[in-house]
């Protein structure tokens, strides 16, 4: 019974999340919005629709009685939560440069702008980047994690850390499917970007349960999220994006480097 019990909650937990957030979408895209705008209301919504898995884990784990660590103790596994990102996004740059072009990143500055060395632009993008991710991007993606790395991980743990992870990822990444579909990380390849999304999401998940079990705190989790979502993108800024899938995090790039450090925590967990 107790068993039952458990799957009933996390089924339900798992279909009023992605009820709620393709209907919100639909909503959305039929009121005119466009995902990915550069429009107030397109970032509104994005913060609404990372909060629903949020306020879905809540809802449960209040009906249920089950804690959702939130302490704010950091150590040093909230450090490697905080680089990790800047890491990988760093190192998919020079693998990216087989199947893009170098841009760097002097075209950012408008033209009025007083000129800047690039290693001064590098600097100050990752260091705008890492703030974000310690800041607002934490408070957003930590209505992801409430779900995905909160309640989701308290419910499967019992299952192990890599069938856990599978699980979770494939369930994050198939959340994402409405937003890829409008074109989110993959805009010339919506319809394959769905299932490159669900395996980014599976290799990105060991890395963020690790971070938030060893860190003690869903928000470490939500540290590497939200820094990850603040500094990937300056990988498709250095490096002209000739095809969706080979540049970039979001590309084979960065899935094979997520590759790599799962194979090296397989060892440690």
């Amino acid at each position: 019974m107790k068993n039952e019990g458990k799957a009933k909650g996390l089924t339900g937990a798992l279909l009023w999340t992605l009820g709620l957030s393709f209907g919100l979408f639909l909503l959305y895209y039929l009121l005119g919005g466009k995902w990915g705008s550069p429009s107030w209301g397109s970032l509104l919504f994005g913060v609404l629709y990372m909060w629903v898995p949020g306020l879905v884990a809540l809802f449960f784990a209040r009906k249920e009685g089950l804690r959702l660590p939130l302490s704010l103790r950091p150590n040093r596994y909230w450090l490697f939560a905080w680089l990790f990102p800047v890491a990988l996004t760093l190192l998919s740059i020079p693998l990216s440069l087989p199947f893009g072009v170098w841009k760097g990143l002097k075209d950012l500055l408008p033209p009025e702008a007083p000129a800047l060395p690039e290693g001064v632009l590098w600097l100050l993008l990752l260091l705008q980047g890492l703030w974000a991710g310690a800041t607002v991007n934490l408070l957003a993606a930590l209505g992801e994690e409430l779900l995905w790395r909160g309640y989701l991980w308290e419910k499967l743990r019992e299952r192990g850390f890599w069938p856990a992870s599978l699980e979770i990822g494939f369930w994050w990444g198939l959340w994402h499917a409405p937003l890829v579909l409008a074109g989110h990380n993959y805009p010339r390849e919506p319809f394959l970007g769905v299932p490159m999304m669900v395996l980014f999401t599976l290799l990105l998940t060991p890395a963020l349960l690790y971070a938030r079990e060893k860190g003690g705190s869903i928000l470490a989790a939500a540290l590497l999220h939200g820094t990850l979502n603040a500094v990937a993108g300056v990988s498709l800024l250095a490096v002209e994006r000739t095809h969706d899938f080979l540049v970039g995090v979001v590309g084979l790039p960065g899935l094979f480097l997520m590759a790599l450090f799962n194979l090296w925590l397989r060892r440690r967990v």
